[in-house]
């Protein structure tokens, strides 16, 4: 098939190449927060986050910034555990800034 923008747009574009194999173990959502608080609630809600499990703190700012990761199996998954850590007592916002999917090959 010839590159057209309307194979492009609707998603024929590139065409599929039979050589490629769909992924072999399950699919993993990642993600990266950015998580605000007031510098004297800090590890108050590291520990928050943390208790909620799979996230890691990969690092913090002593002003009140923490990065989040997160692994999640469905973007739902996803969606409803941002949501929960943006409630959490003295968060003061919380910011996806990356997002990928994977696979689980293990």
């Amino acid at each position: 098939m010839p590159p057209s923008r309307r194979a492009f747009l609707s998603g024929q574009w590139p065409p599929a190449d039979p050589r490629r194999q769909a992924p072999s173990g399950r699919l993993i959502e990642i993600v990266s927060l950015i998580v605000s608080t007031r510098p004297q609630h800090l590890d108050a809600v590291a520990a928050a986050i943390l208790a909620l499990g799979n996230g890691e703190i990969h690092a913090r700012d002593a002003k009140g910034k923490l990065i989040v990761v997160l692994e999640e199996e469905s973007q739902e998954a996803i969606g409803a555990k941002l949501t929960s850590i943006s409630r959490l007592p003295h968060v003061l916002t919380a910011a996806m800034v990356f997002h990928a999917t994977d696979t689980d090959d293990a």
